[in-house]
């Protein structure tokens, strides 16, 4: 007789095949069945960080019994090992025949066992195998329609789930269990909802059908996948919809619009009705990889079962993987830009260029140049209007939040755009400072390029340390010896508020002026006032810079500056700030001449 191992604490997992010898299932898919739970419980451990090649293993024929290595945390099993599972289990029953299929119920217990040569033996396994078949956990999973039935018991309940609110004990059903001589309870609860179907759909009626497709295309998602995908693509909400549509279809392809009350499910039918573009990848399903990478949880682990066995099936494993490298997920906090280029036109001095470029999609750029005119002095703001309308016409689709900025040379850096409203032939325009973020840029720094890389410094700096404490105030007494260029090639400098307004031409001299100064040492924020004093402007300043993100959050605390109404300050301070926030990673290309046409 084999000397008996000492006795160690360790966590057991169960394992059993709901309806192992059904009746349908002949002899290879009970093998095939076998095989696929092993290979998804090692999938599972491995993503579990569990080395499944540690554990002891004892084979039940339609289950299995696992003794998890003597460092395994139990928190760890309970966290990842069910849901781990279920994406597995999702993944192996995605590509089987129905017969093929299978649910597996899984008990998790802890506990002394030891092994005395052939096989583990202690009240932990008794236990644990007796929960797994407590028939109130069998009869609530029989009528659900999930693929795994996780059963804790109730001291790995009480010691490990409990006690952490973040593995969600309340999810869990209290279950009674007598089995044999065991009596006592259980806890369950249920993953991997809407396992792969296994009964064919009815024939849709004729009508209905979708017509075949000419030149051997491979139908995208076949028939009988259809009701689980609209089941979860009409439950999403995704606030960047059109956003995803176009990044599915990419720049060639013209938009098509979506109905007002449009959701995910109606998006993802008009792409079945698109061809793979040139990466090889049929639009529908980089519209399902987009959502699954921006929306997470339950939905992730769904669509990237999915999308895995649509890639076996089309063999578009190289086409999906090349994809992913070049083609940007959906950005988690998005915003959309017009940028507004002003410039005055040198043989008229009434008159000034108008250019723009819309930023349709959050995560591209440079946009396009839309529309280039030459307009008069008189009807700037007018003109400004119609193109904010036009976007917005564009925009209607998107739940995204957006940006105005002007980009504006020295001669026109004193216009108020602060003081701008839209919907002027409404009668009642309002002011753009309530709808978005605004500010303005130098059009000087961005055709500048000698000055470009202490801009990217500076503007890198400030997203490593966003400190207010970053912000120069002109007339510091403590400076005022030094020339202003001295005072800002200090490099914690990445902001500077001016004493005064700056003057649309540099006065004469050779030392350069604040702004000059700002621009050419690469501060990307700069702020002036055209009537406060300093008292209250920093007072202004401060309250907009006090968030924890600094001058990160200047933007937006800047346009909550001009809407909340129990500010500390008046109104006419808020609003008549003027915040330089010039981006270098957005540059517009301004390397060719613009031809405007004359209104």
């Amino acid at each position: 007789m084999a000397p008996l191992t000492p006795a160690t604490h360790r966590v057991i997992v169960v394992v059993d095949v709901v309806g192992f010898t059904a009746p349908q299932r002949i002899l290879p898919d009970r093998l095939a069945v076998r095989e696929g739970m092993y290979d998804v419980l090692k999938s599972a451990f491995t993503e579990s960080d569990v080395d499944f090649g540690s554990c002891a293993t004892e084979d039940r024929g339609d289950g299995a019994l696992i003794v998890l290595p003597p460092d395994t945390a139990r928190s760890v099993v309970a966290d990842r090992l069910p849901e781990r599972v279920a994406v597995a289990l999702r993944r192996y029953n995605w590509t089987r025949v129905p017969q093929a299929q299978m649910r597996l119920r899984v008990a998790v217990n802890a506990g002394d066992v030891l092994n005395d040569g052939k096989g583990w033996v202690g009240e932990a396994v008794d236990s644990a195998f007796r929960i797994l078949d407590a028939p109130r956990a069998k009869q609530i999973f029989a009528v659900s329609d999930h693929m795994v039935a996780f059963i804790s018991s109730e001291q790995f309940f009480l010691d490990v789930i409990a006690t952490d609110p973040g593995l969600l004990p309340d999810s869990y059903t209290e279950v009674p269990v007598s089995v044999k001589s065991f009596t006592g309870k259980a806890y369950l609860r249920l993953h991997g909802e809407l396992a792969a179907p296994t009964r064919k759909p009815p024939e849709p009626p004729a009508e209905d059908r979708k017509p075949e497709v000419d030149g051997g295309v491979h139908e995208v998602i076949p028939s009988e996948e259809m009701a689980d995908l609209k089941y979860h693509l009409t439950r999403l909400a995704v606030p960047q919809l059109p956003v995803a549509l176009s990044r599915a279809l990419g720049p060639a392809v013209q938009l098509p619009r979506l109905g007002r009350d449009s959701n995910a499910w109606d998006a993802f039918q008009l792409l079945l009705d698109f061809n793979a573009g040139p990466d090889g990848v049929p639009p529908a399903i980089t519209f399902l990889r987009l959502l699954a990478e921006s929306v997470g949880g339950e939905f992730h682990s769904v669509a990237a079962g999915w999308i895995e066995g649509q890639a076996r099936r089309l063999r578009l494993g190289p086409a999906l993987e090349r994809q992913r490298e070049i083609r940007l997920p959906l950005t988690e906090h998005p915003l959309l830009y017009l940028t507004i280029m002003l410039e005055p036109v040198s043989v008229d001095p009434t008159r000034c260029t108008l250019a723009f470029w819309r930023q349709d999609d959050p995560a591209v750029w440079p946009p396009a140049l839309g529309d280039v005119r030459e307009i008069g002095f008189d009807e700037i703001e007018h003109r400004v209007d119609d193109v904010i309308l036009k976007a917005e016409d564009v925009w209607s689709d998107q739940s995204v939040s957006a940006a105005v900025e002007f980009l504006l040379p020295r001669e026109l850096i004193d216009l108020p755009v602060q003081r701008w409203a839209k919907e002027h032939e409404s009668g009642r325009p309002e002011p753009l400072r309530y709808g978005y973020r605004l500010g303005i840029r130098s059009l000087e720094r961005m055709r500048s390029k000698r000055w470009h890389r202490a801009w990217h410094l500076r503007w890198n700096s400030m997203q490593e340390d966003p400190s207010p404490d970053r912000l120069h105030y002109s007339g510091c007494e403590e400076y005022k010896e030094l020339p202003i260029e001295a005072v800002l090639s200090d490099e914690r400098w990445v902001g500077l508020v001016m004493a005064e307004p700056p003057s649309a031409q540099p006065g004469p001299g050779v030392a350069p002026d604040e702004l000059t100064s700002a621009l050419r040492g690469g501060l990307p924020v700069v702020l002036w006032h055209p009537e406060a004093g300093p008292e209250g402007l920093r007072e202004l300043i401060d309250w907009v810079l006090a968030a924890e993100s600094g001058f990160k959050g200047l933007p937006e605390r800047r346009k909550l500056a001009n809407s909340r109404a129990t500010m500390p300050f008046k109104d006419s301070l808020a609003r008549d700030l003027v915040v330089m926030w010039d981006d270098p990673k957005r540059l517009i290309v301004l390397d060719q001449p613009l031809n405007p046409t004359r209104e």
